[in-house]
């Protein structure tokens, strides 16, 4: 590429500088808003208002905009947030609370990590944070282990379960009227009628969890 065609590259239709992070930065919100499918070359362009060949000269093709886009996501999850000045347990719970809220907030990205088999890498940082938290606790070795798994699976099943709550309305609920009508707790039933909050659920069994992580429980 001659050095004219160079500098072209470089920058966007109306002549302002174009970076690889722009080019992140625009590729990001299209995954975000429309999923994976939906970034093209073509359209990424568009969106940034350059030629095709401009995206190749500062990150390179699709594969390697995705691949951009999961590193991101992958630094971002390694930025831990700032724990309370509390227990271990008070940690681990704004530990769980945040992997959820990340999850929640930037579905396509975790998908395309996990596509990419990057999951591993993904949920090290919270892991490993977790960890000297559970060691603050008394939990080592195999309990320690143990004890990750099932934070992990309580917050993605609870992230699975909000998901699917989104694209269906009436998903988690049941039918009262395959209940017996001299069941005892209406009040129940009724409950189980109405639409969960995924929230409350996965806040009652964080507590059941940190309540039962102390060894000799």
């Amino acid at each position: 590429m001659s050095a004219a065609a160079g500098a072209a590259a470089r920058t966007d239709r109306a002549g302002r500088a174009v970076t690889a992070d722009d080019v992140l930065d625009a590729a990001g919100r299209i995954v975000e808003l429309h999923g994976v499918d939906a970034l093209t070359m073509r359209g990424l362009s568009d969106e940034l208002g350059v030629a095709v060949t401009s995206i190749y000269w500062h990150v390179g093709g699709r594969d390697a905009v995705l691949d951009g886009l999961v590193d991101r996501l992958l630094a971002d999850m390694g930025e831990l947030p700032e724990v309370p000045v509390g227990s271990p347990a008070e940690r681990i719970v704004a530990l769980a609370r945040s992997l959820r809220a990340t999850l929640l907030a930037r579905p396509h990205l975790v998908g395309l990590a996990h596509e990419r088999d990057r999951t591993p890498a993904m949920f090290l940082p919270v892991q490993q944070a977790m960890a000297v938290e559970l060691a603050e606790l008394g939990l080592h070795g195999h309990d320690a282990a143990l004890a990750l798994r099932a934070l992990q699976v309580h917050v993605i099943s609870s992230v699975l379960m909000e998901r699917a709550a989104a694209r269906t309305a009436s998903h988690g609920t049941v039918d009262p009227q395959l209940w017996p009508a001299e069941w005892p707790d209406r009040e129940l039933v009724d409950a189980l009628a109405a639409p969960a909050e995924y929230g409350d659920v996965f806040e009652l069994g964080l507590t059941a969890l940190i309540d039962g992580l102390a060894p000799g429980r």
